[in-house]
């Protein structure tokens, strides 16, 4: 693939299911750390739950990676809401790319593994969800 290829196949995303699919990341992000697996994460990573709405600034940080990671689904392709597709994008992005790039964190920084299995089950779940919902939009 060359630059030209890849800028074009940029423009020619779907703006609007990525903007979606970024509001869809940050909903199923609220449900996953929160009343889902909010307790489990706090207590391995020592990060204390909060109550009410982020600050604006995490709010704001939480929007440009959720719209980053959309916008990635959205340019490896959706196909017309087909579920086996989006399973295998949620195992490729979510377990095999970003799951293996953050058990570095286990590794060497000695993170507990069961934030990683919940924070790499979030990406696969997540991103299963927004493939799915980009591709009902296709």
């Amino acid at each position: 693939m060359t630059f030209d290829i890849f800028f074009e196949r940029i423009g020619d995303l779907d703006w609007l299911a990525v903007v979606i699919g970024a509001v869809v990341f940050m909903a199923v992000g609220y449900a996953w750390y929160g009343p889902l697996f909010g307790k489990q994460w706090s207590a391995g990573t020592g990060v204390a739950m909060t109550s009410g709405t982020p600050a604006t600034d995490k709010l704001i940080a939480m929007f440009v990676y959720s719209f980053v990671l959309s916008g990635a689904v959205n340019y490896f392709g959706v196909l017309d809401g087909d579920i086996e597709h989006s399973l295998v994008m949620g195992i490729l992005l979510g377990v095999f790319v970003i799951g293996a790039a953050a058990y570095a964190a286990v590794v060497w920084e000695k993170q507990n593994r069961l934030v990683w299995i919940i924070n790499t089950a979030f990406m696969f779940v997540s991103i299963t969800i927004v493939t799915y919902i980009q591709g009902l939009m296709a």
